[in-house]
């Protein structure tokens, strides 16, 4: 494989352009990670993003898009793969996008396509166009086309992880088209690395916390890739480990504060939680296990989430014992109804037979107490048929 000795170039895959920045010795190494971080990410966004408790999702697509979704809204997930032909090989040719999500609420359809980007590269808006343009052409109409036909792209957004001075706040693609009017495609951007804990829970963007681990992944890329002795790196590491111990012990104290001001139930608080712990093993198992942090990471997650557990599990204990209570006090009540109504019954119209006294039983609150009200008018066995019918 030939070395690669440039400041800045980019190599092409079936997932899209990644940037090469940097002196990189080996072109295949580079995007083997990264492609591996890529499919990693599409993962845990999938994950994240079907929550099953919406209210998450739509708060966050309401802080992004701005456009007042209720949660009554219907939300759905697009097909991520898209099919194009490649007609100089003669084959169909797959390439995903991370995110399509429809919103159906009152009269309105919504389609937005959300990316995210670890890094950020400049073909970012031809990516996008591509994505969303084969998407909106999937799910077109052509039998109510004529001479034109309308095309309606998914509304893009950008998420960045990783900081980076290039980036910009939005991106742009202008199509020129000879003697037409030229075309601006916007998409704006999210720079992951200026939002905190504390800014994602004020803007509502808080399904984004488990992210807040990427934050230290380049750190952990430089260390693992260093040419320094082991010592060296492992001194580096656990340095790094330290920081990314009180990344999560803070993400948990937000999560546990999101749940607690029910912005997010249980469930939720339990994905996000599994989220982070598989995007911390995942970086470990990257970039080299210099100490064996998981155990403890798994601890620290279930000293926040088992007492939530447990408070659930005692608040639904007694809202069923509650809830037991007061269907054995109804019945105790109508029990002392039936032994009222057979106590009168007998001194109005004398000792009734088994048969009766086996339907009194039976009855129900509402048709005791209409016994009881009307005992006075009750005269004979003819009466008291008409409340047992």
């Amino acid at each position: 494989m030939e070395n690669i000795k440039r400041k800045e170039s980019y190599y092409y895959s079936n997932l899209g352009f990644y940037p090469i920045c940097g002196e990189v010795e080996n072109k295949d190494s580079y995007v083997k990670e990264e492609e591996s971080t890529y499919i990693q990410m599409d993962k845990i966004m999938k994950r994240l993003f079907s929550l099953q408790n919406k209210v998450p999702l739509i708060d966050f697509l309401n802080a992004v898009y701005k456009d007042d979704i209720s949660y009554n809204a219907k939300v759905t997930y697009g097909d991520k793969e898209i099919t194009s032909l490649n007609k100089d090989k003669v084959k169909f040719v797959s390439f995903y996008a991370d995110m399509y999500v429809r919103v159906e609420d009152d009269n309105r359809i919504l389609e937005y396509e959300i990316e995210f980007q670890t890094v950020y590269d400049n073909s970012m808006a031809i990516r996008m166009f591509r994505y969303g343009f084969e998407r909106a052409a999937k799910l077109l109409d052509f039998k109510d086309s004529r001479n034109t036909i309308e095309i309606t792209l998914p509304e893009p957004y950008l998420i960045v992880m990783e900081e980076d001075k290039r980036t910009p706040d939005e991106i742009n693609l202008k199509l020129i088209i000879p003697k037409g009017e030229n075309i601006l495609y916007k998409v704006n951007v999210l720079k992951y690395w200026n939002y905190d804990l504390e800014k994602l829970y004020r803007e509502n963007m808080y399904l984004l916390y488990p992210l807040q681990i990427f934050k230290l992944r380049k750190s952990m890329q430089n260390i693992n890739k260093s040419n320094k002795p082991l010592h060296y790196k492992e001194n580096k590491m656990r340095a790094v480990y330290i920081k990314l111990k009180k990344v999560i012990k803070n993400t948990l104290e937000y999560i546990d504060k999101a749940y607690n001001d029910g912005k997010i139930n249980i469930e939720d608080y339990n994905e996000m939680t599994i989220i982070m712990e598989n995007i911390n093993s995942y970086f470990l198992d990257m970039y080299g296990k210099y100490e064996n942090i998981d155990e403890e990471v798994r601890d620290m997650v279930k000293s926040f989430y088992d007492p939530k557990v447990e408070e659930r599990g005692i608040q639904k204990g007694m809202e069923k014992g509650i809830e037991k209570g007061i269907e054995k006090a109804r019945e105790e009540s109508r029990q002392k109804d039936v032994g009222r109504v057979l106590k009168l019954l007998n001194k109005k119209v004398g000792s009734l037979d088994d048969r009766y006294i086996e339907k009194i039983k039976k009855l129900d609150s509402d048709k005791l107490n209409k016994i009881l009200e009307e005992i006075l008018d009750i005269e004979g066995m003819e009466d008291v048929d008409k409340y047992l019918a």
